[in-house]
């Protein structure tokens, strides 16, 4: 198993640090896919609470890491350890909070929790290797034998993600990683995850109907189906695990300079093995819904800092993996250099395209994540989707095709579900599929077909298993007039 960046953790009950908009974790993550060198001032949070942020990272030296609040006062800062290695310490209220140590290579190590008071460490947080996936190894001052913690496993469905978030929200940590921001479970927590799922799979399966059948719900609720609803789907944070780089490369030359990660010990492997079992039942049942999230909304970050600089500087060389000889392997990259850098949940994003004289993204271009995966391909406007261009989903799957306006799903286009793979053909308004169309199953079988009439009325046309279509007419805003049903085996022709 080869490494996996972490770029910060949190401890829940102590912590509560947004990871999707970290500035440390989107400064580290950068560097490790670039291999290049950033240095920035910034500064950032509200104007009655700004914080400024003094920053460098590169090959060979300790990160310089400073953040003052308002008054000058320090409250994160770097302090130099053995062996080129380098802690980063948090305050909080002027005492000691946390601090995360870091090898040489920039490799996040260690995250370590203190008692303000006494000045203890009471809490720790170590990465591991292991056949499940991430894990983490979990310590407390009360209790120092290690509790492993393993990642909570991916839920590809939407509407069953959004369920569960209701239903089960207990986790103990939160790390930034290659995989994303990933919540942490201990076993028994990963227990009651699995118990959790099958209920909420349960729970969706009996309200998931197949047809409109003596349903009087609004005709824009029906056509406006949540697996098309990408404004949700874009809060998620990017996850690029499977993602492949554009150009096949030697897998000796993708290894990073940085040395492995422990393996766990012995009795480590038992406590992960126990877990094992109830982490591939729930991974399985998870891998029934394949589709996943639409890749994250990319932004341009614009800070207020000394010269008003991008949070994330535009490298000198072409994003690539860290690689054993990071300068040569820029060198001898086919990777085109960036037109632009952008920085968006956490991730960054590099973009080949037209710029205006502001800089801002206009006319033609592709935006892609950091391991060469495209995230959107077509037509610009002053930094926003205006026009015609294509939307993809981290995995890969065309998300939608068609008009763009500011960033929105606006005229005519063909989305796909995140969920099931149907097809939406028609007009769309305010990101959503709204007027005339038609859905289609990803098998290609009609499900229904909208279409709007010359006197403000709509009449939808259900297509139900038998054979048999069911036509309902519904007023200008939406509601159900009337039905009827009739027979495709019996039209009179």
């Amino acid at each position: 198993m080869s490494i996996q960046y972490f770029y910060n953790f949190c401890l829940r009950d102590v912590d509560s640090t947004d990871l999707s908009g970290d500035l440390l974790t989107g400064v580290r993550r950068s560097y490790f896919s670039t291999a290049a060198k950033i240095k920035d001032k910034l500064t950032r949070g509200s104007d009655a609470q700004p914080l400024f942020y003094d920053f460098s990272i590169e090959k060979g030296k300790p990160m310089k890491w400073q953040v003052k609040d308002a008054a000058g006062k320090v409250i994160q800062d770097v302090r130099l350890s053995d062996d080129g290695k380098y802690y980063i310490y948090f305050y909080e209220d002027s005492a000691l909070f946390k601090r995360l140590l870091f090898s040489k290579h920039h490799t996040l190590l260690k995250a370590e929790y203190f008692d303000k008071k006494t000045g203890a460490v009471r809490h720790t947080l170590e990465p591991r290797k292991s056949q499940v996936g991430l894990c983490i190894l979990y310590t407390t001052k009360s209790d120092p034998r290690p509790i492993p913690l393993f990642e909570e496993p991916e839920i590809g469905d939407g509407a069953l993600l959004e369920l569960m978030r209701r239903e089960y929200d207990v986790y103990t940590a939160v790390a930034s990683s290659d995989s994303g921001v990933v919540r942490f479970l201990s076993e028994p927590q990963m227990a009651g995850f699995r118990e959790a799922l099958e209920k909420c799979e349960k729970e969706l399966a009996d309200t998931r109907e197949e047809s409109f059948v003596g349903d009087d719900t609004p005709l824009l609720d029906k056509i406006n189906a949540k697996d098309f609803n990408v404004k949700r789907n874009l809060s998620s944070s990017l996850d690029i695990t499977r993602a492949m780089e554009f150009g096949a490369h030697d897998a000796a030359e993708e290894s990073p300079a940085e040395p492995e990660l422990p393996a766990v010990s012995e009795a480590e492997a038992l406590a992960i093995s126990a877990v094992e079992e109830i982490t591939q039942a729930v991974s399985a049942a998870s891998a029934t819904t394949p589709a996943e999230e639409p890749a994250a909304e990319e932004v341009t970050v614009k800070e207020t800092g000394e010269a008003d600089q991008t949070a994330v500087a535009e490298a000198d060389t072409q994003p690539a993996e860290q690689t054993q000889e990071p300068e040569a392997a820029q060198e001898e990259s086919s990777v085109p250099k960036p037109d632009k850098m952008i920085m968006a949940d956490g991730a960054v994003y590099s973009y080949y395209g037209e710029l205006d004289a502001q800089g801002n993204r206009s006319g033609y271009g592709r935006t892609m994540t950091e391991l060469g995966r495209t995230a959107y391909e077509g037509r610009y406007l002053n930094d926003k989707r205006s026009g015609n261009g294509s939307y993809f989903y981290k995995n890969g799957m065309l998300c939608y095709t068609g008009d763009w306006l500011e960033n929105v799903r606006h005229g005519v286009g063909v989305g796909v579900s995140s969920r099931d793979g149907s097809i939406h053909v028609g007009s769309w308004r305010n990101n959503k599929p709204d007027g005339s169309g038609v859905r289609l199953t990803a098998e290609g079988n009609i499900k229904f077909v909208c279409k709007e009439l010359a006197d403000g009325t709509t009449v939808l046309m259900n297509y139900l298993p038998d054979d048999t279509v069911l036509i309902s007419k519904y007023d200008e805003n939406g509601m159900k007039i009337g039905d009827t049903t009739i027979s495709l085996k019996d039209l009179p022709i």
